[in-house]
């Protein structure tokens, strides 16, 4: 197998790995066995755990930033782009997981881990990954403001974007398991619907401005 698709094999079987066992839970041994190579095999593309960590960071940091990048870079600051960012994570996370890709659900339970652990994963791929949809919310709020859109809100742009990225987490936190931690006894599109209302509103955004920009099921058609 050529050298890159040998690291790259060893990096997706390394993060089903961690994401179970966490980074000091995880031996060299199980990474290696994981990837189906020898650990004298997988220390010559990485030369210890620490390495092969950090290197797993940054191959998932790379995979996640050009995807969001692209379609950021699409978007125009304002108030439609912004009910379109807010629907966009609210949908994505709350996906049934059974319609989450097998790595990437791999992916939420190492970021899981990492904050159990010492946060140092999930603090670097923020960094990396969360600072470009956040920069993007906040250029939109922004936008909105000035429309006449949204109100200015005692809670600053930037610890407001941060807060529904929090928000949305926990939504896909609750539905980890598959089954729900916490029954909102709601349909799926509903909860959808009603955390982009409660983003949305957190955000200072006016109740009429929602109203002419999101159309949940118009929304739901485009990004199925």
């Amino acid at each position: 197998m050529p050298s890159d698709e040998r690291r790259d094999q060893i990096l997706d079987a390394a993060l089903k790995v961690f994401a179970e066992r966490g980074f000091h839970g995880a031996t060299t041994r199980e990474l290696a066995k994981a990837s189906g190579v020898s650990e004298a095999l997988m220390f010559r593309h990485f030369p210890s755990k620490e390495d092969l960590y950090l290197a797993l960071q940054s191959h998932c940091c790379q995979a996640k930033s050009g995807e969001k990048a692209e379609m950021l870079g699409t978007l125009e600051d304002s108030t439609a782009s912004l009910v379109t960012l807010v629907h966009y994570m609210m949908a994505k996370m709350l996906r049934p997981p059974d319609r989450v890709p097998e790595l990437e659900q791999a992916l939420h339970r190492l970021l899981a881990n990492s904050f159990i652990e010492d946060g140092r994963f999930a603090r670097g791929f923020m960094e990396k990954v969360g600072r470009e949809f956040i920069d993007k919310l906040e250029a939109c709020l922004r936008a909105a403001v000035i429309a006449g859109d949204a109100i200015e809100n005692p809670v600053g742009s930037h610890v407001g974007a941060w807060f529904v990225q929090h928000f949305a987490a926990m939504l896909m936190l609750n539905e980890m398991p598959g089954k729900p931690v916490v029954a909102l006894n709601i349909d799926r599109s509903a909860q959808v619907e009603q955390s982009v209302w409660f983003a949305l509103q957190g955000l200072g955004v006016k109740t009429e401005a929602i109203r002419r920009h999101y159309h949940p099921q118009a929304f739901a058609l485009l990004m199925s």
